[in-house]
């Protein structure tokens, strides 16, 4: 009886493992219609066509940008205009470029000052590599 109830349980057993590989054959033989469904000339239209949206939405903010650059430089050179109006009738021509030449300079000093650190920083780690190197 013992040699039965085995069997039959391993019946069992193989039958629910053969229904499972059954489910799992479904679920990928569905996949696959779906994914085949998915491809083909239609499916690479519609991918088309969203590309050529997507390029003209693009192109689109592209020339808004552009129009906006030229518009800050019409109120750039609006703006200059203005100055140089204001200062050439306060007679303030002669001071606004000793100003201009002030600004520059601290300018390049800065340039010069941040190039210099950055050498500093650049021998110390030399240095510190010279060292080791002597160490080992």
């Amino acid at each position: 009886m013992k040699i039965k109830l085995a069997t039959v349980n391993e019946i069992g057993e193989k039958m629910a493992n053969l229904k499972r590989v059954e489910k799992r054959l479904e679920n990928v033989e569905t996949w696959m219609k779906n994914f085949e469904k998915g491809t083909g000339p239609a499916q690479t239209m519609e991918n088309l066509n969203w590309l050529v949206g997507q390029t003209r939405a693009l192109g689109d903010r592209l020339q808004q940008a552009e129009e906006a650059v030229g518009s800050l430089q019409q109120a750039l050179q609006s703006n200059n205009e203005i100055l140089q109006t204001f200062l050439g009738e306060n007679d303030m021509v002669k001071e606004w470029q000793i100003y201009v030449e002030k600004i520059q300079k601290e300018a390049e000093d800065a340039v010069q000052e941040s190039e210099t650190e950055s050498m500093d920083a650049q021998e110390q780690a030399e240095d510190g590599e010279e060292m080791g190197e002597g160490d080992a």
